[in-house]
């Protein structure tokens, strides 16, 4: 009863968990696997950091918004061979994501709410998840990624034929997420894709 308590609480005090496009609400805050599952579920772009191949800035960060969507967990991208990010993946495959509650632009932990909150507070959650960027069109996979995205962002199915689009996964390593205070949470692979997104 104190959980669901304090789900109750969270949806009242922070608007942006709602439930998310599967129908499901957002899990406890003390339930990091399931928090961080249903932030994945919920947004569809995020920050995705790459090793510069730019001249000049060779072996820097380099972050580039990017959209997403996901199946069972796994995060899919649709993406332009062209672009800055996809070059530095071809030199060098490992790459993060980062998701913010601040995407959904009404979270008052986020901000919207003067002296309330910011981007940087615990409570406006955050998650970087690293792994390995692979492309997977012509795979098994790719017909039900490639539904994913265009039911997520419609004007994929409209862009132009000739800027070497494929579809991208990433293959997670790593799992680091800020929902409250007290410090990160780690979360493996295996922990993350075990969880089934149901409020606990």
């Amino acid at each position: 009863l104190k959980e669901k308590d304090q789900r109750d609480d969270d949806v009242e005090m922070f608007p942006s968990h709602r439930p998310n496009r599967v129908g499901t609400a957002f899990s406890s805050r003390s339930n990091k696997v399931g928090w961080a599952r249903q932030m994945v579920e919920t947004y569809d772009w995020g920050i995705l950091s790459t090793i510069s191949t730019l001249p000049g800035l060779e072996g820097t960060p380099f972050g580039n918004p990017i959209s997403i969507a996901q199946v069972e967990g796994t995060p899919y991208f649709y993406v332009s061979a062209l672009d800055q990010s996809l070059k530095d993946i071809a030199s060098n495959s490992h790459v993060s994501l980062t998701l913010s509650d601040a995407e959904a632009l009404k979270s008052p932990a986020c901000g919207t709410v003067p002296k309330a909150g910011d981007p940087e507070s615990p409570l406006c959650s955050r998650l970087t998840i690293s792994g390995t960027f692979l492309n997977i069109s012509g795979t098994d996979e790719a017909p039900v990624a490639w539904e994913a995205l265009v039911a997520a962002h419609p004007a994929m199915a409209a862009w132009p034929a000739d800027h070497s689009w494929f579809i991208g996964k990433l293959e997670i390593s790593n799992l680091w997420l800020i929902n409250i205070f007290g410090g990160a949470s780690i979360i493996t692979p295996d922990q993350y894709y075990q969880n089934n997104t149901v409020a606990a």
